[in-house]
Formats: structure tokens, C-alpha cells, sequence
């Protein structure tokens, strides 16, 4: 501005050049006072603490020509330092006040369902396969009744720690047959993810034996069935697999397949409680035993047919039931499953065997089952079957016996973000009566 002023008043002859000089003498002494101001800032900076730091004093204007009045000149705002935050002490709380500007945010997603069962075997999530109850998993004996049921309201929680660190958590409370509400802690993880060929996790977290377990956890909106397969019933509900671990998981894809989207998972963790009685199956903070089960598991998604997926897992432990000989558990299995966006079809094998050291004495369980659905709008029919015989006198086994039959239902996504679900399951038992059950789920996330 002021070199165009220059150069106007130099090349310009006219009744107003003394008014531009006026104008241009003015500009340059402000130019002057806010030179003035940031010298003494810097200064002010350089040798106080942020606590100390006080408004910079007005620089008083050079004197004016009496020819050209000046304007009045507003002095500059004082210069407000925030008072910091607190790094590690409060002094109202007598200690950490846990506020950390600017950290990471957690997100909060809720999940809940309300039922009606009728039936001997209604209410598939609290060990359904008998109707009265079971001892060693804290369901006292109890006759079976027509009854609304509530079901499970899980908080999921997740937040983005950095670019590569994240976390999640569900925190599940739920009901039985004491009528009592338990909280749980069925999910903890914090995940390093460098990048698509190599993440690791630690904490707890569903094992990776099959699809069914890593796929659908405890918000139930998001199954299209009632209920979980038996074979993959929660450990605290008698399921004889474990579908939790308390460990190390890495996971990643391979290079070089990305045609073929195959990947890999291995995990480490220190496996189910030995004991078939015990209260906690899931040994998240004391281990029976030094020995940690160890998992690996392989799948692919090909690029060529998009929604299938085909996998594997093996995964091997060493349990020390009371009062007998080491247990070594070896569990195998294979899936196929495939989505779009009308058909549903999922099919899974599962072979379970216990061995007693130092005997011939071999106790092998398998179990499967078969899913089909198709979508119609809002309208979503399916068809499970399912199979499974754990064997009898199996040492560590609480779920004993076959177990086998047909699911029919209806899912009715009547909101975007609820659902309706009606299922008849009918289960032949061995040693006893064949079941039924009718089950009405309303399932929704919030």
C-alpha cells in the first residue's frame, strides 16, 4: 500500500497530493506502532512464564502536522494467555482429574431385545437344550414357563486412539433364570494395525474357531436367526467350545493374494478353565495351568465371487481337569458362507476331541449346522439345522449328549434400525423328550 502511495503521489500532480502525503505519513506511523507492539511482546515472551505474561503497554503516536488532523487510533486488544489444563494433579480432587484436552473420543453404540418364549427349549441364549436349567453353569433347576424374557443390553464402546491404535470394548448386561441382572465384560481389545498385512490385538476376544464366532457377538440385531447355533453357545451357558480367549491375536492379509483375499490369524491365550464345574469358564485374570492354548486359522474371499468366503482353524490346548490326567484338546474346523444382497447361506463343521494323557481313552464330539435365507423387501425367511453329540463321560464337556433339528423363522426389519424376529425350533434330545420352542425377539440397536 504505502509503495503504491509512492508511487502515485511521485507520477500524479493534482489538488489532493498534499492529502496523500498526509495519508501515506499516517500509514507509516502506524506501521511504526505495530512494530513497536510485536517487539515487545517478543520481549515480554522471552522472559516471562505464560502465568506471568501482562499486556503490552500503548505505544503513545508520534506528533501529528498541524495541516491534517489524525484520526483517533484504537490501542491493540491485550494479548489473553489460556490458563493450561492440569497434566497430572488437581487440586479439588486431591489427585489425577483425568482430563486430557483434546484426547481421544469414545463412541457409544447400545443393543438390546426383548422376547416371549413358549416352550420346554423358548429363550435360545440361556442354554436352551434342557428344561431344567443348569447347575454348573449357575441356572439353578427350574421348570420352564410361557415368560417375556429380557434379553441382553450390550454398550458397545470404541475410540480411535492415534492413526494406528484402536480400541473396543462390550459390556453386556444380562438375565437368567435367577431373575438377577449379571454385567460382564465380554469384550476388551486394543488393536495395533500398521497396516492390511499385519494388526495385533491383546485382551479378551472371540477365538477364531469357524465364522459364526467372529462374525456375530453380542448384539443380536445384527443375527437374522433367534439365537445362537448351539455348538457356539457361550461357555457361561454350557457351550462346550471356547468361544472366548484372554490373549494375543495377529491377523492380517497375505501379499501377493489379494486376488484371492487370503488371510491369516494366530492367537494365544490362556484357554477355557479346566474344571467343567467352574462359575467362570473364561479365565480372565488367573490361569489353571502354565500352558496357553494356541489357535491359527486361514480363510479366503476371492475376488471373483464377491460376499464368499471359505475358511479353516485348528486350534490345541492342554486342560488339567481335577482329580485326572491332562486333557489335550484339539479342535478343527471348516466353513463355507456367502452374502449378497438377497440370499444368505452359511454351513460349518466343528470337530471337538479330548484325549486323556498317558490312556487310549478318546472322546471326539462333532457338530455342524446349516443356515439358508432369503430376503424379500422387509421380509427375510431362514432355514437352520443343526447338529451336535458331545459324547458322554467326556471329562471336560458340561453340554453332553445329541442334540439335533430344524429352526424355522421370519425376520421383519420394520424400522431401519429394529427388528422382529418369530423362530418354532424343534430339538430331538437324547435321554430325553424331543423339545419345542417358540420364540417372538424384538431386536434393536441405539
Amino acid at each position: 500500500m504505502v509503495f503504491a502511495l509512492q508511487t502515485a503521489d511521485a507520477q500524479t500532480a493534482s489538488p489532493d497530493a498534499d492529502l496523500l502525503k498526509d495519508a501515506l505519513q499516517q500509514i507509516q506511523r502506524l506501521a511504526s506502532q505495530v512494530a513497536a507492539q510485536e517487539a515487545r511482546i517478543r520481549e515480554l515472551e522471552a522472559g516471562r512464564s505464560p502465568r506471568a505474561r501482562e499486556p503490552a503497554t500503548n505505544v503513545t503516536p508520534a506528533p501529528t502536522p498541524a495541516t491534517a488532523p489524525e484520526p483517533a487510533i484504537l490501542a491493540p486488544e491485550p494479548i489473553t494467555q489460556p490458563t493450561p489444563e492440569p497434566s497430572t494433579a488437581s487440586a479439588d480432587m486431591g489427585g489425577h482429574n483425568m482430563a486430557i484436552p483434546g484426547g481421544p473420543v469414545s463412541n457409544i453404540r447400545g443393543f438390546f431385545d426383548f422376547n416371549f418364549g413358549v416352550g420346554s427349549i423358548a429363550n435360545p441364549l440361556i442354554f436352551p437344550t434342557v428344561s431344567n436349567g443348569c447347575a454348573a453353569c449357575g441356572n439353578p433347576p427350574t421348570p420352564a414357563h410361557n415368560s417375556f424374557q429380557a434379553g441382553e443390553l450390550d454398550l458397545f464402546l470404541s475410540s480411535k486412539l492415534s492413526n494406528h491404535l484402536s480400541f473396543i470394548s462390550e459390556i453386556v448386561f444380562g438375565s437368567d433364570t435367577t431373575n438377577f441382572f449379571g454385567i460382564d465384560i465380554e469384550r476388551y481389545q486394543l488393536t495395533y494395525r500398521a497396516n492390511r498385512y499385519f494388526s495385533a490385538s491383546v485382551g479378551r476376544f472371540h477365538t477364531s474357531i469357524g465364522y459364526y464366532n467372529t462374525a456375530y457377538h453380542h448384539g443380536n440385531w445384527f443375527s437374522t436367526a433367534d439365537g445362537r447355533p448351539i455348538m457356539y453357545l457361550f461357555e457361561d451357558s454350557g457351550g462346550a467350545l471356547p468361544v472366548h480367549m484372554v490373549g494375543v491375536s495377529l491377523t492380517g492379509a497375505v501379499p501377493g493374494a489379494e486376488k484371492l483375499g487370503l488371510h491369516w490369524v494366530a492367537e494365544m491365550g490362556n484357554g477355557r478353565n479346566s474344571s467343567p464345574a467352574s462359575a467362570q469358564p473364561v479365565q480372565n485374570f488367573y490361569s489353571d495351568r502354565n500352558y496357553k492354548a494356541v489357535n491359527l486359522a486361514v480363510y479366503i474371499k476371492p475376488e471373483l465371487v464377491p460376499g464368499l468366503q471359505i475358511g479353516g482353524s485348528f486350534y490345541h490346548d492342554k486342560l488339567a481337569p481335577p482329580g485326572l490326567d491332562r486333557v489335550n484338546q484339539n479342535i478343527g474346523s471348516a466353513y463355507v458362507v456367502y452374502f449378497n444382497s438377497e440370499w444368505e447361506f452359511l454351513t460349518e463343521g466343528v470337530l471337538l476331541s479330548n484325549r486323556l494323557e498317558r490312556t487310549s481313552q478318546l472322546f471326539q464330539s462333532p457338530m455342524a449346522y446349516t443356515q439358508v435365507a432369503r430376503k424379500f423387501a422387509i421380509y427375510k425367511p431362514y432355514f437352520r439345522y443343526q447338529y451336535l453329540n458331545d459324547r458322554y463321560n467326556d471329562p471336560v464337556n458340561i453340554l453332553q449328549g445329541k442334540y439335533y433339528g430344524p429352526s424355522v423363522g421370519m425376520r421383519i426389519d420394520f424400522a431401519e434400525y429394529a427388528a422382529f424376529k418369530l423362530q418354532y425350533t424343534h430339538l430331538y434330545q437324547s435321554r430325553q423328550l424331543a423339545g419345542n420352542g417358540l420364540d417372538a425377539q424384538v431386536a434393536f440397536t441405539f
